[in-house]
């Protein structure tokens, strides 16, 4: 079947898509950055549980700031699904619909996963249950990863959507679709290299000790994790994989960027620099979303191309969100500063 007569047909939109999509890039870097960390974060607080006699003095105010990442990861995933529905609902909608089922039971797991944090928090030091409470909401997390994996993979790919025609159960996923393995487990160990850093942001001003051991848990992870992203590339239609080895320019410089700015944070980690760590690994996370947008327009091929999109301009509206946004966006600063501030019950 030609997978053009299975996609709906788009709806206006308000401003030029390419706004909307630069948005949408642009929340969803903030938005996997607060995601990984609050991972990679539990996976160190977990491994290290009750190992050393002031494990529940040091890492408690670390702990508190779990679910206040948790509730501002979940705020930025919203602006990020709204622009994504702008220009690529109908594809979005479609997909999230072939796995109703598995998508709508995300609502519930992710309040258990953010109330697990709190538990996880304010039991701390006087609960057992605080640790499995933290291990709930790791496993719901990885969960909802990889449902989005499925459901963005999904959206990108409308010759997959037939399969609804045997199955109309919204239990679709692409357990057959090899790439979709590398993909979560690219989140999985970026996460962990991702939670590296923000342990070393965290304890920079109380624990040079501290500031080391995150960065080579950072090193380590991104060691595996350029491994994944070699399996991944490998794992596409031999079409698209050529696209980031010459095929394409633009998204071969930005492949290979991301490759040595990879490599690169991997060597000043190891020389305990924090500050060179975190510059390259804010651009290796560029590079990296700009790759994978590139994988779905690559994907789409000539099933979508945004330039079908009519356009019927709203610029007065959208101006006053654009004013809007950008006081959001000095909230969230703020909130994040505050969130990674000094506090005295960090202190050794």
């Amino acid at each position: 079947m030609n997978p053009l007569y299975l996609i709906p047909y788009t709806e206006p939109i308000p401003a030029p898509a390419e706004i909307f999509i630069i948005l949408e890039q642009l929340f969803f870097l903030i938005h996997i950055i607060i995601i990984n960390s609050i991972v990679g974060l539990s996976l160190i607080i977990l491994y290290q549980w009750d190992k050393k006699q002031d494990f529940f003095i040091i890492n408690k105010p670390l702990a508190k700031k779990i679910p206040i990442l948790f509730a501002l990861g979940i705020n930025m995933a919203i602006p990020t699904l709204l622009f994504l529905q702008v220009v690529f609902g109908h594809l979005f909608y479609t997909s999230s619909i072939l796995m109703g089922t598995f998508w709508i039971l995300i609502i519930p797991f992710l309040i258990i996963a953010y109330y697990s944090s709190y538990f996880h928090y304010k039991k701390f030091e006087v609960s057992g249950f605080a640790k499995y409470a933290l291990i709930i909401m790791i496993i719901i997390i990885f969960y909802i990863a990889f449902i989005l994996v499925n459901n963005l993979s999904m959206m990108e790919m409308p010759e997959r959507w037939e399969t609804y025609f045997s199955n109309r159960s919204g239990t679709i996923l692409l357990w057959n679709v090899a790439s979709i393995y590398p993909r979560f487990l690219h989140f999985l160990i970026a996460s962990i290299a991702v939670g590296g850093i923000a342990y070393s942001l965290y304890f920079r001003k109380n624990s040079e000790d501290k500031v080391r051991e995150g960065l080579k848990i950072f090193a380590y992870a991104t060691m595996f994790q350029i491994a994944i992203g070699f399996w991944f590339i490998l794992s596409l239609p031999q079409n698209i994989m050529q696209k980031y080895i010459g095929g394409d320019l633009f998204a071969t410089v930005v492949f290979i960027l991301s490759i040595i700015t990879a490599f690169l944070s991997i060597f000043i980690a190891l020389k305990a620099n924090l500050k060179g760590s975190v510059l390259l690994v804010f651009f290796t996370l560029v590079f990296m979303v700009i790759n994978r947008y590139n994988l779905r327009v690559f994907h789409l091929g000539e099933n979508f191309n945004i330039s079908q999109l009519k356009l019927s301009p709203q610029w007065d509206v959208f101006t006053i969100f654009l004013v809007i946004l950008l006081l959001g966006i000095a909230v969230i600063s703020y909130m994040l500063k505050i969130t990674f501030s000094k506090t005295k019950e960090a202190k050794k």
